[in-house]
């Protein structure tokens, strides 16, 4: 008699493959969901320090004030001049929809606007956006971040306001 070639795997072969896999996927779940997490604060975070950069650069280039106005699903770029003209908008939709975002002024009281003048410097005003916090805190574990306006030092900064990193580090906020 000829011996029979045998193709293929065995039903427990196959059952143990998966569960390998599935063990492997379950532990790998909490890791990605984390990585997803800082990734969107982490958009969220670029793309309104992009939009405050914006901001100033039109402020220079049309030489009139600007301003930066944040919102609960995006931010926009207008010029002050009446009527408002709007240069360029954000959405929050894509990439950070589940991100909080909380801007406070100096005093430090809720706050939404700050303005530029057309040398690109923040107009006077105790109300003027000066901080804000980019946090997720639906998921546990999430790196926050912080964007700091109108320094002189730094401008536009994005940073980490983990106490564990302390200025002149590139990535602490200044004291």
């Amino acid at each position: 008699m000829a011996a029979r070639l045998h193709r293929g795997f065995t039903l427990i072969e196959l059952l143990v493959a998966a569960t390998i896999a599935i063990l492997l996927l379950v532990l790998a779940m909490p890791s990605y969901t984390l990585w997803v997490a800082d990734s969107e604060i982490r958009n969220g975070a670029q793309s309104v320090a992009g939009g405050l950069r914006t901001a100033q650069a039109a402020a220079i280039t049309h030489n009139l004030d600007t301003q930066f106005v944040l919102g609960p699903n995006g931010w926009n770029v207008a010029m002050v001049a009446t009527p408002l003209v709007p240069l360029q908008t954000g959405s929050f939709n894509e990439g950070a929809q589940h991100v909080t975002f909380v801007g406070v002024d100096a005093t430090p009281a809720a706050a939404t606007t700050i303005a530029f003048n057309a040398l690109g410097q923040v107009v006077p005003n105790a109300t003027n956006l000066v901080q804000i916090d980019v946090t997720m805190p639906s998921v546990a574990g999430t790196r926050p971040l912080r964007i700091l306006v109108g320094n002189s030092r730094t401008g536009v900064k994005l940073c980490d306001p983990d106490p564990g990193i302390v200025f002149p580090d590139p990535k602490a906020c200044p004291p």
